[in-house]
């Protein structure tokens, strides 16, 4: 039997952390060693999380080796004077439209002071108790950053200049091309150092992972360094207890959305459609349509996504529902009947596939798919049949899809078919990781 490979991964976000960010990691630390990889995790020790979601740590092996590493957070310190402004920030909702004074000033700051991000300051810290661990623990093989907070590469970079030891980055986002760090309003030296930092993580890492292939072919463009996609995924073990309906949602057309909407990302074509078959005759099929409606919206959703549901005659058909735990939020979107996804409708957008487009792919219900032209989420719906793409603004598109899912649920069809979505399990995806590290580590 070959020699397990030993791995350090150093991630800013972990349980008892909430959302996303953290989901990515958990899940490889779970089926890695199924695939002859031992992780080890470092994270910050009494972080200053946005989301919590305690539940997540029961997904982990009991054995898994897991340090934590001092850290001192200046968004606490915000939280307290400024609880609303900096909740809505460190949550990622950041208004690039229509910023009053304070989130202007909040995000200058932020993109001037705290350059990468606010959790610079674990850089330090972070680096003499790696270095510290790994002189105890010579049998590490490779060390992985994930990020953001890119501020997480940063202290990879400096173990690997130290230490010589083979690094693997993985980019969950980009750096300098997301959207909202145009909404740092930087001074040219800022941003100059955004990007030195950024190149110097490209140029150093011995691997780039990223989970979309536009910010791999941007990247590649800028490093010699390989790179390569891991997308995000589902994992089939969260969804074996769901049913796929409950007592409330029977005989309701239920459009489902989990998760953080900005407005940015508002569906307002959606909402247009929606309208517009509740207000106009639309034939007998449709007469019980006004009926069934009902629009279900979990989690963090930003006001001008609610004033735009209301103006458009709405409101009633509305519920909202606050962050829950992972667990509930799976249940949530199998109680829909139509799960909804809303991206930007802007060029830098197109590299964004949201997690939760994975965990859609789990399910039976149709996924209704808004977003830039060429995104990175049509050819995945497209390839999976797994739904509808729309490009926002797509009224007749969006409204005639609606139309469509809305008689195949009164006819209660099966609607879609999920056979061509098991590449995107986390199982699947762990291995394919494992086998990016064994190369890696083969010549160490």
């Amino acid at each position: 039997m070959p020699k397990a490979i030993k791995v350090l991964i150093l991630t800013y976000y972990w349980p008892p952390a909430g959302g996303p960010g953290v989901q990515r990691w958990v899940k490889f630390a779970k089926y890695l060693e199924e695939f002859g990889v031992i992780p080890t995790i470092v994270c910050p020790k009494n972080p200053n999380y946005p989301v919590y979601d305690p539940i997540l740590s029961k997904e982990l092996p009991q054995h898994l080796d897991v340090h934590e590493a001092p850290i001192f957070e200046p968004a606490r310190i915000l939280s307290r004077l400024l609880p609303k402004q900096s909740k809505s920030i460190s949550r990622g909702m950041v208004n690039t439209q229509n910023p009053g004074l304070l989130e202007r000033l909040l995000m200058s700051i932020r993109g001037h002071f705290f350059i990468p991000d606010t959790r610079k300051l674990w850089i330090r810290p972070a680096v003499k108790y790696c270095e510290h661990f790994l002189e105890q623990n010579s049998e590490i093989d490779l060390i992985i950053t994930t990020g953001p907070p890119h501020s997480v590469h940063l202290i990879g970079q400096k173990i690997q200049q130290s230490r010589g030891i083979k690094w693997m980055a993985d980019f969950r986002d980009p750096w300098t091309e997301i959207y909202y760090h145009k909404a740092l309003n930087l001074m040219g030296w800022a941003q100059r150092r955004h990007l030195k930092l950024e190149q110097g993580v490209l140029e150093a890492a011995d691997r780039i992972i990223t989970t979309s292939s536009i910010t791999a072919e941007s990247f590649q463009c800028r490093t010699p360094q390989p790179v390569s996609v891991i997308t995000n995924g589902y994992d089939a073990h969260d969804f074996r207890t769901v049913t796929h309906s409950d007592e409330k949602s029977k005989g309701k057309f239920r459009i489902v959305h989990v998760g953080t909407l900005m407005e940015p990302r508002n569906p307002e074509v959606l909402w247009q459609a929606l309208s517009r078959l509740l207000h106009q005759q639309r034939g007998q099929e449709l007469d019980s349509f006004g009926d069934d409606l009902e629009i279900h919206l979990t989690g963090n959703v930003a006001n001008g996504v609610v004033e735009s549901i209301q103006k458009l005659g709405l409101g009633n058909k509305l519920v909202l529902v606050p962050n829950c735990s992972h667990d509930k939020a799976i249940q949530t979107m199998a109680n829909g009947q139509l799960l909804l996804l809303s991206e930007r409708d802007e060029e830098d957008a197109r590299h964004i596939i949201p997690a939760k487009l994975f965990e859609y792919l789990a399910l039976s219900a149709p996924i209704l798919a808004l977003g830039p032209a060429c995104g990175s989420i049509e050819p995945i719906v497209r390839n999976t049949r797994a739904g509808g793409y729309f490009v926002q603004g797509d009224l007749q598109g969006v409204e005639r899809y609606l139309i469509s899912t809305y008689k195949a649920f009164k006819e209660g069809q099966v609607f879609v078919d999920r056979e061509q979505c098991q590449v995107y399990e986390r199982k699947n995806l762990t291995q394919q990781l494992a086998e990016l590290i064994k190369t890696m580590t083969a010549t160490r």
